[in-house]
């Protein structure tokens, strides 16, 4: 059996194939297990298969009686629609209540095929990728990945096109349900009464409020766009705030950045963060020409913060980060952002200034322009 190193793959024999998904402990009433069909594009294409659902003809899973295993069996040769190439295996905290290091590690195994391990203790993400089935050229193959999803399984499928069911199957006193809950990102004036975000920041929220040191503003969804993960929102904006140009260029490696954001908001207080660095990559995981990758420091929290250009222009939208690389981040391209501002008919701002500002000065001058969301 092969011990197979992240990010590395392996071909497949047949079409059908049993994984196991071992824990040190039980985890029944912290941890489900997802099975969710993508096309190329990394968008759903059927709704996913959930560990605690019943069983599909393509795939079935069954946790055993201590809570410390799930036995996955996938089949590639009943899967109803073709254009379904790759099947991603999650691990999810149920509600997105916490993280998914209620453990040391998982164990990933096909007897006599391959199997890695992933580290738990140190991950601050809700769901996590530990595994990918793929097609290529007619041949299916497994990769050993541990990509993560900071706010869960919901918030990944929302990014895949399709609002996903992330609650947890029991409800015993000592672990309820989900409730309605609170949790925060970043938004950032794109128009005078106009804040843009992540969607996976506002989708699902009853309420929105914004908050910064100059007060609070309750705000509501103009348009979400779930594939890109961008959303707009409506706020009675006070006349003097000013909202943040666009880039009117492309973007190149090693462009420098800067980010300001409101990261662990609970735990670092109420005040901007800002970090530094620069465009390590003009695209996301699998060659996603949406996304660019840049190397400032960011956490849970940063989602929807603006990425800066040395003049103080946008040129990207924080979106997510992969956790157990170093840096590895990404935003949504400004031009995506632009075309949403279009689609809904909101008039924003190009950058007209060449003026390259210190870190000091791109503080000062786009502070107010950016805010908590609640």
């Amino acid at each position: 059996m092969m011990n197979l190193p992240l990010g590395a793959n392996l071909p497949l024999t047949g079409n059908r194939w049993t994984v196991a998904l071992t824990f040190p402990h039980d985890i029944r009433h912290d941890l489900g297990l997802a099975v969710l069909p993508v096309n190329e594009a990394k968008q759903l294409v059927i709704p996913p298969q959930l560990a605690h659902a019943n069983a599909t003809e393509w795939a079935s899973a069954k946790l055993n009686d201590t809570g410390t295993s799930y036995a996955l069996t996938l089949d590639t040769s009943v899967l109803s629609n073709p254009n379904i190439t790759r099947l991603c295996v999650v691990l999810y905290r149920y509600g997105a209540r916490g993280p998914v290091n209620v453990g040391s590690n998982v164990s990933v195994q096909m007897d006599a095929v391959f199997s890695h391990s992933i580290a738990l203790g140190d991950m601050q993400a809700s769901a996590l990728i530990a595994a990918e089935f793929y097609q290529r050229a007619g041949q299916w193959k497994v990769r050993a990945l541990a990509e993560t999803s900071a706010y869960g399984l919901a918030a990944l499928g929302r990014r895949m096109g399709m609002e996903v069911d992330e609650s947890s199957p029991f409800n015993t006193p000592n672990n309820p349900e989900r409730q309605p809950g609170n949790w925060t990102g970043t938004a950032f004036l794109v128009a005078p009464n106009v804040f843009m975000t992540n969607a996976h920041v506002a989708d699902g929220a009853s309420r929105i409020r914004l908050r910064s040191l100059q007060g609070n503003l309750d705000a509501e969804p103009i348009i979400s766009d779930s594939t890109n993960d961008l959303a707009l929102l409506r706020v009675a904006t006070p006349s003097h705030l000013q909202p943040l140009p666009f880039r009117n260029s492309g973007v190149g490696l090693a462009q420098s950045i800067t980010t300001l954001g409101y990261p662990l908001a609970g735990l670092m207080g109420s005040g901007i963060q800002v970090t530094q660095g620069v465009i390590s990559g003009l695209f996301g995981a699998h060659n996603d020409i949406r996304l660019l990758q840049f190397t400032a420091p960011i956490q849970p929290g940063s989602s929807g913060s603006p990425l800066l250009d040395e003049t103080g222009a946008v040129l990207g939208v924080v979106s997510s980060t992969f956790t157990h690389a170093q840096n590895m981040n990404f935003a949504i391209r400004h031009s995506l952002a632009i075309a949403l501002m279009e689609a809904a008919n909101i008039q924003y701002h190009l950058q007209s200034s060449a003026q390259t500002l210190s870190a000091a000065q791109m503080v000062t001058q786009t502070q107010n322009a950016i805010w908590r969301v609640e």
